[in-house]
């Protein structure tokens, strides 16, 4: 019998863990299907891109890209909603997921892909699934194969021995400024698990099973490392809390890398992507340099679109004006970038098992 759901993902893919949890979480009947040479055929059945995840009903219909698809989700089966009943809160779970996405994702692949112990690590990892088993005569150049292609992907999410001091200061700030808001806290906005805990979960669960940056996360955030496991099995312990009770403590993370690094380069790489120049823009730690990411930029579009929506709240103005995120997050005045060419996000192009 073939369940409601089937879930063609990798274990190494943040997109991929995220679509994961959530299923679980919801209680959604579904079947993982590891992205494998064996299963190939199968995968590009329903594919319509190359990438993962891809969540197929029992309709056959399939959808690709994980915010997509947690947000059909969400629609298709409410309860247990991951969506604050508060507009303000709604909007900045929303906001932090699109931060894991698209920013989170740079110190993944950055750590993943730079250091050898890490590289190592993510290619044998890939190997055994990409295997799903079976034998080669000559596993050892595989895994050198999956680790050459990898690390000469790093330009993509902008990782250069430049740009590294930016990337490992943004993600040891955000270990710091986690573990301080998760401290007597189940999830980030109260007892229950909202949109952006998939979304960071998904990205710092990855980071916390690679030995470097897994190392960091395990000395200096064990509330970090509790919430990750929660989050694997996540459930309903309560509400969520209020703006009042979470604005403390969410404040220093708006302020320090939200309106620090994410919105700064978010805006620069929408700039750079409808100019068509690279993006070039001063983060804390250094200068950031890298070819634009047209998926971003249209992600930018999005989270400024729904700012827009709640424009009205004067609690949230507050916060956000004060924290420096609402500098960044007026209506676009640039012609948002075409969607005709495929998504160009760590979704995909990016992802581990992308081509494999």
């Amino acid at each position: 019998m073939v369940a409601p759901y089937r879930l063609y993902g990798a274990d190494l893919s943040p997109y991929s863990v995220k679509i994961r949890q959530l299923l679980r979480f919801k209680g959604i009947e579904h079947e993982w299907l590891p992205r494998s040479q064996a299963r190939q055929a199968e995968f590009a059945r329903y594919a319509k891109l190359p990438l993962i995840p891809v969540l197929v009903g029992a309709d056959d219909y399939s959808l690709q890209d994980s915010t997509p698809i947690a947000e059909t989700l969400e629609r298709r089966y409410p309860e247990p909603s991951i969506t604050p009943d508060d507009p303000a809160l709604a909007f900045i779970s929303a906001m932090l997921e699109d931060y894991a996405d698209e920013w989170v994702n740079k110190a993944m692949f950055h750590y993943r892909w730079t250091y050898p112990a890490d590289q190592e690590s993510a290619a044998r990892r890939i190997v055994d699934t990409m295997l799903d088993g079976a034998t080669v005569p000559d596993r050892a150049s595989v895994e050198a194969s999956v680790r050459s292609r990898m690390t000469e992907r790093l330009h993509f999410v902008g990782s250069s021995a430049e740009t590294a001091p930016v990337i490992e200061a943004s993600y040891e700030r955000l270990l710091r400024l986690l573990e301080a808001h998760l401290q007597g806290r189940s999830y980030l906005f109260g007892a229950r698990p909202a949109l952006a805990d998939f979304g960071l979960s998904g990205q710092l669960g990855q980071l916390a099973s690679d030995p470097t940056p897994g190392a960091l996360l395990t000395k200096r955030a064990p509330n970090v490392a509790a919430w990750l496991k929660r989050m694997d099995d996540a459930t309903v312990e309560g509400p969520f809390e209020t703006f009042e009770q979470l604005s403390a403590t969410l404040a220093p993370l708006l302020r320090e890398e939200i309106a620090g690094a994410y919105l700064p380069w978010m805006a620069a790489n929408a700039m750079a992507a409808s100019e068509g120049t690279d993006v070039s823009v001063d983060l804390p730690g250094g200068h950031f340099t890298q070819k634009p990411q047209k998926y971003a930029a249209r992600a930018f579009t999005e989270v400024r679109g729904r700012r827009a929506m709640v424009a009205d709240d004067a609690s949230l103005a507050a916060l956000l004006g004060e924290t420096g995120c609402d500098r960044w997050l007026e209506p676009p005045t640039t012609p948002a970038v075409s969607n005709d060419s495929a998504p160009d996000s760590s979704d995909d192009v990016l992802d581990e098992s992308a081509d494999s």
